[in-house]
């Protein structure tokens, strides 16, 4: 198949770390995980792209944590995809995931209410490890908040606004986990989280982020993809 996108990508992320000296971001973490997820999905080693270890950032824990969930969210997903580092940071985030576990059973940026992004993420993010008790126990109440959370047409709301992107995370963390789309817990009116995605699709233009847009969203149709392919 034509690769020209990811050959593109490869070379502009190589120049990019010549000119910044390897650095994609002072501070967050998160950066480093998101081009190393997209490394692993272009077969290619993030410890040596240019001559820079993209993975060793996440390797990190203090700064890591700096970011809160967030970055040991991300940072769990992309040693996972290319099986970087060892054990013992992966139990290290790992651990403080379970610590910041909500009182109603999910996750959030800030705050003590969860948001179904986040939420859908730190699961994603646990999903690979619910062979532990401990775990599996913090995945099972995550997707009892998730399923509290869902509104009526069996989609979700973040930050008030329903919206396309919050289903698109559990729909991926759903199949993460190996849950069928029409689990019982997440069909809401006879409809399933599908249903509810497809709500915001622009026949040949993509997804919108919420039902009252007029255009598509290149993130949103981003999360959509790659909800409809988990």
């Amino acid at each position: 198949t034509d690769n020209s996108y990811g050959i593109t990508y490869y070379q502009t992320l190589e120049l990019t770390l010549q000119v910044n000296q390897g650095i994609l971001d002072e501070r967050k973490t998160s950066e480093y995980a998101r081009v190393v997820l997209a490394l692993s999905a272009l077969g290619k080693d993030a410890r040596d792209v240019a001559g820079f270890d993209l993975v060793a950032p996440l390797l990190d824990y203090n700064q890591v944590v700096w970011q809160g969930v967030n970055g040991p969210i991300f940072a769990l997903l992309a040693l996972d995809s290319g099986n970087y580092g060892d054990n013992a940071i992966r139990n290290s985030y790992l651990d403080y995931l379970l610590g910041q576990q909500l009182a109603d059973g999910g996750w959030a940026l800030a705050g003590n209410k969860a948001d179904p992004d986040t939420t859908a993420m730190a699961l994603q993010a646990l999903a690979k490890y619910q062979n532990r008790d401990e775990i599996k126990a913090a995945i099972e109440q995550g997707l009892a908040c998730l399923s509290t959370m869902q509104n009526s047409d069996a989609g979700f709301s973040g930050w008030q606004e329903a919206n396309s992107e919050s289903v698109s995370q559990v729909i991926i963390a759903l199949g993460e986990l190996g849950i069928d789309i029409d689990d019982s817990r997440f069909v809401k009116g006879g409809r399933t989280m599908a249903d509810a995605l497809l709500s915001f699709y622009e026949q040949g233009q993509g997804f919108r982020h919420a039902s009252t847009d007029t255009e598509t969203d290149l993130m949103s149709s981003e999360q959509a993809f790659c909800a409809l392919v988990s």
